[in-house]
């Protein structure tokens, strides 16, 4: 009886040993100084051309990009942060730090950057590696000779594009066929919204309640399915930039300095919310560590910047927000005259600690778990 006894644990264990084998986890081996060469590139959805996407992925997570070997586009960009880093800044080459939190990568049309320097997906994706303190690889043609004397990528481009030769535009053109299959949104807010969807908790849809309602989230994020106006992907991507009250006086002025407008000293672009349980830190400069600081400095803690958007001031002396934006169309600064708005203050949301809690809860439903272990967008050169 013993004897069986334990022959059959022996024989679960080692199923259990099997299964778990079976079940790697993604990135689980060592580094290597060649990629993956699979016979047939993965299947990504946004793409009639997997070789050109998936050459896209080699390039993102090739440290030959830099002009040190050491850094990566996704030394910044990581899959399980998002494709955010999980640092206030990063480093780039020889340990120089970026002035800026590393955003996630998300395929948006518009402008990129905190502050909107990029004006599409194909000039972002060049310009990390171009930068000075990111990857400065500035001569591409030393880079384009440097990436034709390995093993794999003549093959690789052979297979993308019919030819061995390489530049930097195919470089450009096969890095933003990868990032455009960046579409992390199989979330259960997603989900929810179908007619078979499963439903969130109460908690979760008293804190979607707040994010359309009473915490006005929804006035600068748009994380409905068609986005802004029915255009665009969704997720907060849209082309606005927001002085959100982070300081008085911003030593970073974002937008406005990139644009040369004082009016905008302190603006910056509202970055994706899909996934933003994963993207920590938040900010521009990475200040805060968690959702709870974020929702808590929109909730009791926004300052009454000079640029400060004028969605963040409290307008409980107009009728309702409607007449408050009336007045402000009137306007062609984008701004509410003062004499239309005596004694202006920051907003106080006043929220409760349970509501709080809620809109994080809410904010957790935007999550695609898939991310995490999609083993088409991770790194090819470990395996």
């Amino acid at each position: 009886m013993v004897n069986t006894l334990f022959k059959n644990l022996l024989i679960i264990s080692a199923g259990v040993l099997v299964m778990s084998a079976c079940k790697k986890p993604v990135n689980s081996g060592t580094e290597k100084d060649v990629p993956e060469m699979p016979s047939t590139a993965p299947n990504y959805s946004k793409s009639t051309n997997d070789e050109l996407a998936y050459l896209g992925r080699v390039l993102f997570y090739d440290k030959k990009l830099s002009s040190n070997n050491a850094i990566a586009c996704a030394s910044c960009h990581k899959q399980a942060n998002g494709f955010a880093d999980n640092g206030a800044v990063s480093e780039g080459v020889n340990g120089q730090l970026t002035s800026r939190n590393a955003p996630p990568v998300f395929p948006k049309n518009g402008r990129l950057f905190w502050d909107g320097r990029a004006g599409s997906l194909s000039d972002m994706v060049i310009m990390p590696i171009t930068n000075t303190v990111e990857m400065n690889s500035t001569s591409f043609d030393a880079l384009c000779s440097e990436l034709s004397a390995t093993s794999y990528y003549p093959k690789l481009f052979n297979a993308a594009f019919n030819s061995e030769s390489i530049t930097k535009e195919k470089i450009r053109t096969a890095l933003t066929e990868f990032v455009r299959n960046f579409d992390f949104s199989s979330n259960r807010f997603k989900s929810s919204t179908g007619a078979f969807g499963k439903a969130l908790t109460s908690d979760e849809n008293n804190g979607k309640d707040l994010f359309f309602g009473k915490a006005k989230c929804s006035e600068c994020h748009h994380v409905d399915q068609g986005g802004f106006g029915g255009m665009g992907n969704g997720y907060g991507v849209t082309d606005e930039s927001h002085n959100i009250g982070l300081d008085y006086q911003s030593t970073d002025g974002g937008c406005g300095d990139f644009n040369k407008i004082s009016a905008q000293h302190g603006e910056f672009m509202m970055p994706v919310l899909l996934n933003v349980e994963l993207t920590a830190p938040y900010m521009h400069d990475g200040r805060f560590a968690t959702l709870e600081e974020v929702v808590e400095h929109y909730n009791s803690k926004v300052v009454l910047s000079p640029t400060l958007d004028w969605r963040l001031k409290d307008f409980s002396d107009f009728k309702d927000l409607n007449d408050a934006k009336a007045k402000l169309d009137k306007n062609k600064n984008n701004k509410i005259e003062e004499n239309e708005a005596p004694n202006r203050q920051a907003q106080r949301l006043n929220l409760s600690d349970s509501e709080k809690a809620n809109l994080v809860k809410f904010l957790k439903t935007l999550t695609d778990k898939n991310l995490l272990s999609d083993s088409k967008f991770d790194n090819p050169f470990i395996h």
